[in-house]
């Protein structure tokens, strides 16, 4: 699979699970299908700062987007246009691409490296950010074991075990298509239509749950 592929395989699996949570919570299997996404998005930050061309540029996408997203983020799970308690699931990935930042700028180094992800992992906790710590361990479990795919299948499986519920658990299904990897761009790339549907799509469903339901 290609990243375009990945990409749009991530965003079905996310827009289903946000209708399971917004409009229908009594179709648990939806919820389900929803916990394939983050760790392919985990594993897609990793590929994105291998390969781009400015880190700065991709930090300050993805933290414009996650502004961006807070407001929409907030009415769709938490019912108000701010709730401090929650941020969304941009913040989680911005504070992983700075773990990869850190690893690589601390370099030979593994007591400040080890320092680094601690912090940022404390970070995300603090902010009660979507998946909190567990979400930036995954992004840096896939950089670590980025040339070793069978090893990076069980450091990922690893890194989620103390995040698992019965719900949970379906992510690790989400490793299927990471295997499946080919390393490709992919015809299309549509880079900014996967940042934008995110607060746009939370916007239309919680406006379809206030104004319809």
């Amino acid at each position: 699979m290609s990243v375009f592929a990945l990409k749009l395989f991530a965003l079905i699996s996310m827009i289903i699970d946000h209708m399971g949570y917004v409009i229908f919570p009594q179709y648990r299997w939806m919820r389900y299908v929803g916990r394939l996404a983050f760790p392919i998005y985990a594993f897609l930050i990793t590929e994105g700062y291998i390969h781009t061309r400015n880190v700065k540029k991709y930090l300050l996408r993805l933290g414009v987007f996650a502004v961006i997203s807070e407001v929409p983020f907030d009415l769709a799970f938490s019912g108000v246009p701010f709730d401090k308690n929650y941020q969304n699931v941009f913040f989680t990935l911005l504070l992983g691409l700075i773990a990869l930042i850190f690893i690589d700028f601390f370099a030979g180094q593994t007591y400040l490296q080890c320092l680094s992800v601690l912090a940022l992992c404390s970070a995300a906790q603090f902010m009660g950010t979507d998946y909190r710590y567990i979400g930036v361990c995954l992004i840096v479990v896939f950089y670590l074991f980025r040339d070793r795919k069978p090893f990076k299948m069980v450091g990922a499986a690893n890194a989620l075990i103390p995040f698992s519920s019965n719900i949970e658990c379906m992510a690790l299904v989400s490793m299927i298509p990471v295997f499946l990897y080919n390393g490709k761009p992919g015809r299309f790339k549509w880079k900014y239509f996967f940042y934008v549907i995110y607060p746009a799509h939370l916007l239309v469903l919680s406006a379809i749950r206030d104004f319809y339901l």
